[in-house]
């Protein structure tokens, strides 16, 4: 929640108010007759170096060097059959026409130039 405060309060509480937001971390939004001016936040330091910049903030919980999975439990043959090329379900066909040069299929061809079609007048 944004904290209001008016341009002579803030004039007059000035440095309490900067290390109260330096504390707290929230922010206080300074106005003028009303309309706010200016925002006064707190400055977060960067690190210099990305070395050690998440320091603190992992945590290692469990066996980091140890297997991920039992290998008992690893399929082994169905691994090597999908490596082989051997798959469980044959790829679907293509069933759909095929496509000319100008891109539109071939069924759809069947006007030819230079000839044109009668009327259904008689």
């Amino acid at each position: 929640m944004d904290r209001k405060i008016n341009a002579a309060a803030f004039k007059a509480r000035c440095l309490a108010l900067i290390d109260e937001v330096a504390e707290t971390g929230q922010p206080i939004t300074v106005t003028k007759r009303g309309k706010a001016k200016v925002q006064i936040v707190a400055v977060r330091e960067k690190p210099k170096t990305l070395i050690g910049a998440l320091k603190d903030s992992i945590e290692i919980v469990g066996d980091i060097s140890g297997p991920v999975f039992d290998e008992s439990e690893w399929d082994w043959e169905r691994k090597w059959q999908k490596i082989g090329g051997a798959f469980d379900d044959p790829p679907a066909r293509y069933t759909g026409a095929g496509v000319g040069r100008e891109g539109r299929s071939k069924a759809g061809k069947t006007r030819r130039k230079g000839v044109r079609r009668r009327s259904g007048r008689s």
